[in-house]
């Protein structure tokens, strides 16, 4: 059954990825908990509604995004959290991100029988520098 769940959880994990490409307001509200929460990777966060108006009036689009490898998930009774490296570029009010690697932790829900994102967390992979 766990599986079953992971698989289904990780079909909607890709059609939101799908979703924020091609700002799908109706796939966006469906797979996205009224509760939704993103904390970006300067530490900012913002809510279901907040996210939605920054994707709808082109203040955040996302040029690419999508997975590297597989999605790692943790499934428990009434919720799935997933974990996934990938590469993203987008533009945030009108600066280019340049293309580069994150990580995605994403929580769902099930809110009858549909599972829903209630919190994502992405946090950019950077080189560090050499030792001194």
């Amino acid at each position: 059954m766990s599986n079953d769940v992971a698989g289904e959880v990780i079909k909607a994990e890709h059609e939101r990825i799908q979703c924020l490409l091609d700002v799908d307001r109706g796939a966006y509200d469906r797979l996205h908990a009224e509760e939704y929460r993103l904390c970006n990777p300067t530490g900012a966060v913002w809510t279901k509604a907040e996210y939605l108006d920054l994707l709808t009036t082109g203040r955040v689009v996302y040029r690419e995004l999508g997975l590297i490898g597989d999605v790692d998930a943790i499934v428990g009774t009434d919720v799935v959290v997933l974990r996934y490296r990938c590469f993203i570029a987008l533009t945030v009010h009108g600066a280019d991100i340049p293309r580069h690697e994150a990580w995605h932790t994403d929580v769902y829900t099930e809110d009858g029988g549909t599972w829903r994102c209630v919190w994502s967390q992405a946090t950019g992979i950077m080189d560090l520098p050499a030792p001194g």
